[in-house]
Parts: structure tokens; sequence; C-alpha cells
């Protein structure tokens, strides 16, 4: 990565954001902060004025106004394509996976150090996603290999679509008609077989290879 990458900030904590962008700057001279709001609301009535959309939006997810997830479906909704990275306190997996879900390219929490956030912006720029926590061993590689080459039963693919929803486990094995010992069978091949560590990790596979698909 040599081009300066314009970053957005979308954070209603003031004094985080603006100590944020002030370390942004320090990291990299190609690192630009060159707009900040306070809410999805006013990022979404302001990216329109901007010169050109942001090479990257760095966004919060717990926010007054419009929160987070408001401000991702509303740009899946006008086709806006900016590559987000999520920095936030939450992080519980039932929000990692409807991050996922709605296109974020990566998630870090607020309490990172300096050299894992440079890492993720320069991750999302080259790479296009950073996701430490969910990804694991060879995920990369299965990303890039088609899914055609992927081989899955009906049963795996009922089983990890319905991972990409809210349901707990229990609730699963009982919309499969499936005893929980079954599917803790399924959970562990499949996170064996593609070297994952969470359901995070399954859930950004099966976005990534179009498996939400019916």
């Amino acid at each position: 990565m040599k081009k300066t990458l314009n970053i957005c900030l979308v954070d209603d904590h003031k004094l985080f954001r603006r100590g944020l962008a002030e370390l942004i700057r320090l990291l990299d001279d190609r690192f630009q902060v060159y707009a900040e709001f306070d809410h999805g609301q006013q990022f979404l009535e302001g990216v329109g004025k901007l010169d050109r959309l942001p090479d990257l939006l760095i966004l919060d997810i717990d926010m007054p106004v419009m929160n987070g997830f408001e401000t991702l479906a509303a740009l899946q909704a006008q086709k806006l394509s900016i590559p987000t990275l999520i920095i936030t306190m939450v992080t519980d997996e039932e929000a990692l996976i409807k991050m996922v879900r709605l296109g974020v390219r990566g998630y870090l929490s607020k309490d990172i150090d300096p050299d894992t956030l440079k890492t993720a912006i320069e991750s999302i720029a080259t790479t296009g996603f950073h996701f430490t926590e969910a990804l694991t061993g060879r995920l990369v590689a299965h990303l890039q290999t088609s899914a055609e080459e992927i081989q899955l039963s009906e049963r795996e693919l009922d089983f990890i679509r319905l991972c990409c929803t809210e349901l707990t486990y229990t609730e699963i094995a009982d919309k499969m008609h499936l005893s929980p010992k079954t599917i803790d069978g399924y959970r562990a091949k499949l996170f064996e077989r593609f070297e994952l560590k969470s359901r995070v990790g399954l859930v950004l596979l099966a976005v990534k290879k179009g498996w939400l698909q019916v």
C-alpha cells in the first residue's frame, strides 16, 4: 500500500474519536483522516458532500440517533460500497455475526494497541479484510478457493446457514430435529476442516462463499 488512504471516523465519543484520529495520523503518513462524524445519520448526510468516498470507514456500533448496524444496513440499501472497520466495545458473538452479514471488513475492540490498529488498516487496504479473532489457519486460502471446490452436504449447508442467524446451537438442533450432540459434531467437524476457532469465522466464510443463498 503506497497511496494515501482517506479515512472517515464515525463515533459519538468525541474525546476517543479525536484521539483515534491523531493516532491514525501518527501511525503512517499515508493515513489521512479527512472527515469525522458523531453518528451514522450524520455520516450518511455528509458523505455525499465529500470530494470522494472514503477508502476506509471506521465505525462504532453503539451510537445514538443511528447506530453502527443501522448505518451498515443503510449503506447496503444505498449500494455504497465503503470498506468498513468496526472499532467498538461490543464484542458478543451475536453482534460479530451481524457485522459480518452486513459486510464489515474487519473488527477490533477499543482496547487495541496502536500496532494492531495499523495492521488492521493495512490489511483491509491490501487484502480486503481483517478479522484476527475470527480467522485462523488457512481461512484466507479457503476464501480464495472457488465455492465449487468445497464439497458440503445439504445438512452441513443447512447447519451453516442457521449458524449465520441469531439462533443458539441448542435452537439450531431443535430446528434441524437433531440432538445437541449431533450439532456439536457438525460444528467440530467444520471448525477442524476449515481450521476455524469461532462461529464468526464460519459465518465470514459462508458470506464470502455465497453459501447463504438458498
